[in-house]
């Protein structure tokens, strides 16, 4: 064999070309991430957070919303009822102790002189033990135990003031009974007599669980994720000791502001910063709206609670708040985010981040999430799309090239040899063997296909030598064939002739079933029906009475001298003719029995055109059909057979599909036959029937599953072989299964099964819902007629 140059070998070349590729699609990744990517992940990861933040806003706001909805109903019942103490306690109680768990306190204040005149306290108040169980308290009536009265409280002022129908929230605090921290909801009580001033309802909410929901968000989008109050006070922070503070005062502790925070830990500057821009821009709206409004709020709110209980900031804060959620709503679809800060080295992260700001309605809570820059570059798989889009306009050059190199060197020589040997094919179907030496293959400068070349040209050789041989031999096999096939086609027509035979016996088996069923179905309605026919006949022997007295006084009135006496007597007893027919309810009856008889002749036509649509004699041939019909006509028609079992369908609203009506009814009800049979007589059996639309919208699925004694595996594998059966000798063909399978295969579809022994069995069916196997294929020897 000659050997051609070091280039010539297709693979080398190959091996170059793909060198050449790939340095040029690394070129072309690499000038996409740095101009496009980079800038790309940053964005596309803002808005993934700006997402994620937005759904916790929502679904904290979930929560809030309920115990709102709670306060708004608890304040409109109190501001209706009596002011007696045994209505107030019983209706309040109840409600308290229905209450969520998360809800530890609350109750019912009313405004001194409010509920009893000279009564400066009346409280109804309820709050949770050490077990859990909400009690009532009566030490807010006292005074020698609170010297501090309610109504002066620092949740209790800002409700007053409120002009919106929401909870005003107080600041966090923590409960000294959990030392979990919590907030109250002050909600303004109103008289429903003279909408005057009477109080405040309230409920302390537990923010336990506030802390597992940021840690699901925080797990979902990496970083850490907290919450502040109106305030800036922490509501839930990753390492909780670092935003609480242990005073004298307060043993349990004290929940810190984020700038208490950033006092401490300088790298959280900018996002305390941000937090209180926001809260600066919150007062500064409330001045925009109305300032001399915000300023006498903000300074009764300060001047009228308990000493050192409410800041002048927080004052501030809560006037703007109560102004301007009066015209504020709660939109889902809306964003909530308000800031994105740049943070060069977070103090829990140690590392730079940026944080997004987001605050809530109403409570004027801030969410934070921090994110490191490093995660928000970790998601460059978003931009997979764009660099395979750039790969493939940049590999299109390299095809081009690869294409001419390859036609250059590779395809054209090809080309030669496969146009030789498609003369040789010529002239070996010819049997001119002797030609062949005349069409060898040229030699070629690819070293690969000069070995093909002369392998061939070889092999062309020996075809020359031994074509006597062959020639022979090839006579001999053809005789044989001939005569095979001639006993294999007398075979068939003798198999065909008696599938055919067979088919039919079990056509007519089934159908005497169902007519039998069906005479039995009629005869019940038909029976019922000629019943209420004699009941109306008898019923309307009545109404002649009614008549004849009708008559009889007719012809008194006409006659030419009226016996006053005869027509009161003919008038009376008309009248108690027509009350007896009133009291006896005859017209009701009358009635019920010609719409049952009318129910019973809807059921007989029901059957009627249930068979005909099931024959559908004239409908033998492909056509649009809609499922669900085949379905229904089939279970009328197996009604008598399927008396005994709870029948339960759904059905799914099905396209119209191409297919034979007829033999999708005969599968139908050998199915419904079948699971029928299966079930025991001691057993309550159920069919269930379900029809549905593929997830791909390409198949139509109809499931037919009984609860019946099941099919044992070792047969599962066999029920679909023609004359198998499980049934006594004479009492089935065996064909029933076998016909079902393949008139759902000609349909192009498939079937399928499953069985548990003494749970039942299912049957699966799949027809397809833009063609059919008819079209396509010719039917099966065995529904041949």
């Amino acid at each position: 064999m000659k050997v051609v140059g070091r280039f010539g070998s297709i693979s080398t070349r190959i091996l170059i070309i793909l060198t050449l590729a790939f340095l040029l699609i690394i070129l072309m990744v690499y000038w996409v991430i740095e101009t496009q990517a980079k800038p790309r992940i940053l964005e596309m990861t803002s808005e993934t957070v700006v997402e994620t933040g937005n759904e916790a806003i929502n679904s904290i706001m979930a929560s809030i919303n309920h115990v709102d909805g709670m306060a708004k109903a608890t304040s409109t019942m109190a501001g209706g009822l009596p002011k007696q103490d045994a209505l107030y306690k019983e209706t309040f109680g109840n409600l308290m102790q229905q209450t969520d768990q998360r809800i530890v306190g609350g109750g019912v204040w009313f405004d001194p002189n409010m509920y009893a005149q000279g009564r400066e306290r009346q409280s109804f108040v309820w709050a949770r033990d050490e077990s859990g169980t909400m009690q009532p308290l009566e030490r807010y009536n006292q005074a020698r135990q609170t010297p501090n009265p309610y109504y002066r409280d620092w949740w209790y002022i800002p409700a007053m003031y409120a002009r919106h129908d929401h909870c005003v929230w107080s600041r966090a605090y923590v409960d000294p009974v959990s030392n979990q921290p919590m907030m109250t909801c002050a909600k303004a009580l109103y008289d429903s007599r003279n909408q005057a001033f009477d109080g405040v309802v309230s409920f302390n909410l537990l923010l336990d669980n506030l802390g597992d929901a940021m840690k699901k968000w925080q797990d979902k989008l990496g970083g850490y994720v907290f919450l502040v109050d109106l305030d800036n006070r922490f509501l839930t922070f990753p390492d909780q000791s670092k935003v609480m503070h242990t005073t004298e005062d307060s043993r349990q502790g004290e929940v810190i502001t984020a700038r208490q925070l950033a006092d401490a830990n300088p790298n959280f500057a900018p996002i305390a910063d941000s937090l209180d821009s926001i809260n600066q821009t919150l007062i500064d709206e409330a001045v925009a709206k109305d300032k001399s409004r915000y300023t006498l709020a903000a300074r009764s709110i300060l001047s009228t609670t308990n000493l050192d209980k409410i800041s002048e900031q927080e004052s501030k804060l809560l006037s703007a708040l109560l102004l301007l959620n009066i015209d504020q709503t709660f939109n889902l679809v809306e964003s909530h985010l308000v800031d994105t800060i740049a943070v060069p080295n977070d103090f829990v992260l140690q590392q730079p981040a940026t944080a997004f700001v987001f605050r809530m309605p109403f409570t004027y809570w801030k969410m934070v999430i921090v994110k490191p820059d490093n995660d928000m570059m970790s998601v460059a798989n978003a931009l997979s799309n764009k660099l395979i889009q750039a790969m493939l306009l940049g590999f299109i050059p390299i095809l081009l090239l690869t294409a001419w190199v390859f036609r250059r060197y590779f395809t054209r020589p090809l080309k030669r040899m496969a146009q030789s040997v498609a003369d040789m094919g010529a002239l070996i179907e010819q049997k001119k063997y002797q030609q062949l030496s005349a069409h060898k293959l040229p030699h070629s400068n690819v070293s690969e296909i000069q070995i093909i070349s002369e392998q061939t040209n070889q092999l062309i050789d020996r075809v020359v030598e031994n074509e006597g041989a062959l020639a022979e031999i090839n006579v001999h096999l053809e005789k044989q064939v001939a005569a095979r096939t001639q006993d294999l086609q007398q075979a068939m027509d003798e198999l065909k002739a008696s599938q055919v035979h067979l088919v039919r016996s079990e056509k007519m088996a089934t159908l005497g079933q169902m007519v039998a069923g069906v005479a039995h179905e009629v005869n019940t309605p038909l029976g019922y029906v000629r019943s209420n026919m004699e009941l109306v006949g008898d019923n309307l022997i009545r109404f002649d009475e009614l008549l004849q007295h009708s008559d009889q006084l007719l012809h008194a009135l006409k006659a030419p001298t009226i016996n006053q006496e005869q027509v009161e007597q003919l008038i009376e007893q008309t009248l108690q003719c027509c009350e007896e027919i009133k009291e006896d309810e005859v017209s009701e009856d009358l009635a019920e029995l010609i719409k049952d008889g009318l129910y019973g002749v809807d059921q007989i036509a029901e059957l009627v055109v249930g068979l005909r649509n099931f024959s559908r004699i004239d409908e033998s041939k492909v056509k649009d059909v809609d499922i669900n019909d085949c379905i229904n006509t089939s279970l009328i028609m197996a009604r008598n057979n399927l008396k005994n079992l709870d029948v339960n369908t759904n059905l799914a609203e099905l396209p119209l599909i191409q297919c034979n009506p007829s033999q999708i009814n005969q599968v139908l009800l050998n199915l419904f036959n079948n699971a029928a049979q299966a079930m025991p007589i001691d057993h309550k059996g159920v069919l269930q029937v379900n029809s549905s639309v593929d997830k791909a919208q390409q198949h139509i699925i109809v499931s037919v599953k009984d609860n019946g004694v099941g099919i044992q595996e070792s047969t599962l594998a066999q029920i679909f072989e023609p004359f198998f059966t499980t049934k006594k000798a004479g009492d089935g063909t065996g064909l029933g299964l076998a016909i079902t399978a393949q008139i759902i295969e000609q349909h192009a579809g498939g079937i399928e099964v499953s069985s548990s022994v003494g749970e039942g069995t299912t049957f699966t069916i799949k027809l397809p819902i833009q063609s059919i196997a008819h079209k396509n294929k010719p039917p099966q020897a065995l529904f041949e007629s």
